[in-house]
Formats: structure tokens, sequence, C-alpha cells
């Protein structure tokens, strides 16, 4: 263990940081990482859980829901000790606790600025985010809204009224990057009456000599007619940015477009960070150990054996290969570097060897670890890593899993989590025996080895361990010596693999569809009415993946819908028929839901 004193002078730690993320960068800059200046700030844990709520950013407006998240937070235990929080910002605001060890703070240095800076620093998704302006925009929305709730004809009352409708669409502000050259529904309009036009042209000098051609041209131009008719003419995905268009919503008060243009600004900061979380926590977690191993940093022993613990944290379920970020997104970065990433060699098939010279760490008196005089110089390999700054630079986490997650890397996975399973079942099987448990319980001749038998074993032992529960309390009778979460995480593994084995596709497929923003509805706005009954009509793309929408959630977003655009709303959606306990009875069927009297919403079959 080292000997971190933790009883350093304010001065002796920033010293000590400094001159450790000076060495952290030298091995960067040699690897070839990229990324924003970075403001260190060293602060409490009660400092960075008051700021928790609002995502790190200190100056973010204040609303009831913040409230919520900071509750929510303390239940899922963020009210303790918090040790690593880094903003998108540039320069990029890395959080150190002052109560981390100094082994912790590298770890942590190494995870957030060589692995999240990085990543946001490279990554096109988050190139129009403006991290360069975002603290000074926060600030700005932050003062707007104080004075409108300080306003007597506003107050939180009518600032809420808004707010609540808009935190219910805060998700609809369309993909990044944003499309270039995309013409706009006024440019697409003209080009389109223009087409028209030239079709009339021909109708009545080409329809003359062919009856046949003249059919043709005015079936193309009832199309044209019909889509003319529509507004937009192409479906918006980005809701709020469309809403905040005076030309669309000319009834908003002026106050209320402010704080639509408020919340899609913050919406479409944050998104890039929701659609890239695996492989954000993971390229971390892959330069928190590769970039503290480097000669450049030396990291000491004494240190090693303390982060060895950090580095394997998230592996400590097995199921963690399959749905934890930090986990699955280290297997994938590693397997790229592994199948990918290669040692440059040179004509003659030498690998090729790049000098590098760093001083020697030696101890201080007060114990603590600072460079030497002595320099040493050591030969490494040269790294190309073309190929994962590539991946870093262009993909998001759905093409991330879907392109690598393949049956090379997942088998692996699985001969490594079945493999564990097999050890854990040894390991009951001989703490059975030893506890005296009925020996028809103990399975071991033959040991299973089949998916099926393991999974009877598993079941038995899952339902004896819960009957021991039961009558532990009622007789105070042993325990099952093995605990229910332990036996389920078994269960889960075997019926991954099995998944995979029936279905290798569909199980990528289904590992694919729990990052990003899968779990976000596509919903689009397919006519405002504008030039027709006025009816605004939103459409809902039906995933089978997810099934249909929840009734109680849909309504409520159609009525918040309504609230801000100002007329009536109808969603087109997809959903089973149901038997009188709610049970699928058929394939999915068109059903809309719609808006009456106001904001009460009804809903009906198609």
């Amino acid at each position: 263990m080292s000997n971190y004193n933790p009883h350093f002078s304010y001065e002796r730690l920033c010293e000590l940081l400094m001159m450790w993320d000076a060495r952290m960068a030298a091995a960067a800059k040699r690897i070839g990482l990229t990324y924003y200046p970075i403001d260190y700030k060293l602060t409490t844990d009660e400092q960075v859980s008051q700021v928790l709520p609002y995502v790190g950013m200190p100056n973010d407006y204040v609303h009831w829901s913040k409230g919520k998240e900071a509750e929510k937070n303390r239940r899922q235990g963020y009210g303790g000790h918090i040790y690593e929080m880094v903003l998108n910002t540039n320069p990029a605001i890395q959080y150190l606790s002052t109560t981390n060890s100094l082994p912790m703070q590298l770890h942590v240095m190494a995870h957030a600025t060589y692995g999240h800076v990085v990543f946001f620093t490279n990554n096109k998704h988050f190139g129009e985010t403006m991290p360069e302006s975002i603290i000074a925009r926060l600030a700005l929305a932050r003062n707007k809204i104080d004075a409108l709730t300080q306003n007597p004809d506003w107050g939180w009352q009518g600032y809420e009224y808004y707010m609540d409708a808009l935190h219910a669409l805060e998700n609809h502000v369309g993909w990044l990057p944003t499309i270039k050259d995309q013409l706009t529904d006024k440019q697409l309009r003209e080009q389109l009456k223009g087409e028209l036009a030239t079709i009339r042209r021909r109708i009545v000098t080409e329809g003359e000599v062919s009856a046949s051609l003249k059919g043709q041209l005015e079936k193309q131009a009832l199309v044209i007619e019909q889509t003319l008719k529509r507004y937009p003419i192409q479906p918006a995905t980005d809701l709020l940015g469309f809403l905040m268009d005076p030309e669309n919503t000319p009834h908003l008060p002026e106050e209320a477009r402010m704080l639509v243009a408020i919340v899609h600004d913050r919406s479409r900061y944050f998104q890039p960070q929701g659609r890239t979380k695996f492989m954000n926590e993971g390229f971390a977690s892959f330069w928190q150990r590769e970039l503290l191993l480097q000669p450049e940093v030396s990291v000491p022993m004494e240190y090693r054996f303390d982060l060895a613990q950090s580095w394997n944290m998230h592996y400590q379920q097995a199921v963690a290969n399959y749905f934890d970020p930090y986990a699955m997104g280290l297997n994938i970065w590693t397997y790229i570097d592994e199948k990918f990433c290669f040692d440059e060699k040179d004509a003659d098939g030498n690998v090729i060897m790049d000098t590098v010279k760093y001083k020697e760490m030696v101890k201080a008196e007060d114990g603590e670890y600072v460079e030497g005089k002595k320099t040493r110089t050591v030969q490494v390999p040269r790294r190309n890593r073309e190929k994962m700054f590539q991946v870093l630079r262009d993909y998001d986490d759905t093409r991330f899993v879907t392109e690598f997650m393949q049956e090379e890397l997942f088998e692996k996975l699985n001969l490594d989590t079945l493999g564990w399973v097999r050890r854990v079942i040894v390991m009951i099987n001989k703490t059975l025996k030893k506890s005296g448990w009925n020996r028809k319980h103990v399975f071991e001749n033959p040991l299973p080895l089949s998916l099926e038998d393991m999974m009877q074993v598993i079941q038995t032992w899952a339902q004896i361990q819960e009957t021991s529960e039961f009558y532990h309390e009622e007789l105070g009778t042993p325990l099952f010596p093995v605990p229910g979460e332990t036996l389920k995480q078994m269960a889960t593994v075997i019926q991954i693999v099995a998944a995979f084995d029936q279905s290798k596709h569909k199980a990528r497929r289904m590992l694919a569809m729990r990052t990003a923003y899968h779990s976000v509805p596509n919903i689009t706005i397919q006519d405002t009415g504008k030039f027709g009954d006025g009816v605004w009509t939103l459409k809902h793309e039906y995933d089978e993946n997810f099934g249909p929408l929840l009734q109680s959630e849909a309504r409520l977003t159609l009525r918040y819908f309504r609230r801000l655009c100002g007329g009536a709303v109808r969603l087109l959606t997809m959903e089973p028929p149901t038997d009188p306990r709610g049970r699928p009875i058929g394939p999915p069927r068109p059903f809309e839901y719609f808006t009456e009297d106001g904001e009460v919403v009804k809903e009906r079959w198609l």
C-alpha cells in the first residue's frame, strides 16, 4: 500500500498533482492523444454533490426537477464520496476530490483527462456543442430565468407552466451532427413548385400526343400537389427547434420562446454524451491503465497495488461484460487495439522503436514520490493506433457496438463468463458439502457442463435459497450459503449465451439497443395543418424491440406539446390489441392519440 499522507498542505498537493500531470501529458503526446486545456479544481465531496444535480454545471438554471434529481442521487449513494467529475468545456473542467488518495488522484486524472476530455475533443458528435461558451450560455440563461420568475406577470407559476412542457420534450431536438447543405422547407417548396409547373406544361404539350403519358404525368402532379399541402414538407425531427421558430408558433410569448431556446440549446449540448456513453466510459477505462503504465509516467509499484483494484472494479459482476458501459466499452476498445492496431515496422520487418527519456522517481523527505535528478532512457515500440482514433472520431454507441461486438469478441466474452459460472458452481458444491447440506443438492458427479444442465442446477439452488430465507425468518434455520444475486447473475449469463447460440445477429442487436438514445421514442412532426384542417400531426416510429408507447406518457407528452404548439394535436403510432388482462393478442395496429377540449387527450384505433 502507498504511504499517502492525507495531511498534505494545499500547496504541496498541487505541486505533486502538477508534476504527475506533466508526466502523463508527455506520454499522451507521444501516443497521439489530443485534448482541450484542463482546469483542475480541488474540491470537497460536499461541493461536488451540490452541483451534481446540475450535471456539474454550477450556473445551470433552477427547476424543481433538479431537486428531484438530487434526491435520486442521494438514494443511489451519490451523497458520499465522488471520485471523479469532468465537464465538456473548453478549457475542460475536472473536479478532483480532496479526499482521494494520491494514487486515486492519478487514476482519476488518467481516466478523465486522457480519456473523457480526449473523447470530448475529438468525437464528431460533440463538434456543435460549443464547449468554449457553454458556461457563459448557461449563466446567461439562468440570469434570464431568474429575471422572468421575479416578473409579477410570470412568476414561478408562469415559468413552470412552460418549463414542465419543455422538459417533457427535451430529448426531441434532432440528431447531431447536423446534416450540411440540407434544403430548407422554403427552398424545397419552391423546388417542388417548379417541378409541378414543368409537369403541367408537359401535360398540355405531350399529353395531346399520348394518353398513357398524360395519365402518368397527372399522377406525378397529384403527388406533388399533396406534398405541397403538408407543412413541413419533410418530417421534422427537431421538435423543440421547430416550435422555437416564430413562423411555426406565432402565438407563443417571446418569454416562452426564450425558454424553448434555452432548453433546446442545453439538450443539444448534452445529447452526444448520452449517445456515446459506452464508447466514452470504455475509452476512459482503457487509458486509465494504459497511460499510467507508460515509462514517462513511471507509476511506482506500490501505487500500482492501490490502482489494480480500481482498474478492475467494473468486472466485479460477470454480467458487466454485456451491460456495464465501463466493462463492455473497455472490452470493445481492447479488442480494437488488439485486432486492428499494430506495432509499426521498417522495410526489413523490424519493429520501430521510439526513444523515451524521463526522470526517475525518488522518495522525498515526506515519503512521497518526486522527480529525481537522474534521467533514464528506454526504447518502446511505436504503436499505430490510427484505427482506434478513427473510431474515436466518427462513431457513436450504436455503430460502435454493432460493428465490433461481432462473433469473435462475443464468443470470447461468452467463454470468459461461462468459465466464471463453472468455477462458481464448483465453489458452491464445495461449500454445500462443507456446510453439511443434503448431498442431493450437490452437483459434482458429473459436473454440469451443458447450458441446459447448468441452468437446471442454478434454478434448483435458487429455489432452495428462496425457501431458506423464509425458514430462516420463521424458524431460524441456516441460510443457503450463496446469495440470491449471485445465482441470478449466473442464470443471466446462461440466458445471454443461449440467446447468442440461437441467433447471433439478434443477440448483438439487443446489446446495441441498450446503448445510445434508443430508449427515446422516435417522434416527428409530419404536418401542422397549415394548409389544411389546422391539426398538428405527430408520428411515432414503432419499434418492436421496445414495443408500444406507455399510454400515460403518451397522453402527458401530447398534452404538453399542445401547450406549446397552441392547436389541436394528434399522435399516430402502433398499438398491439390486448385481452381483458392486458396481454397482446395480435400484431400491432394503427393507433391514434388526439387532443380534445383543450389539453384533454383521448385515443382510438384507426
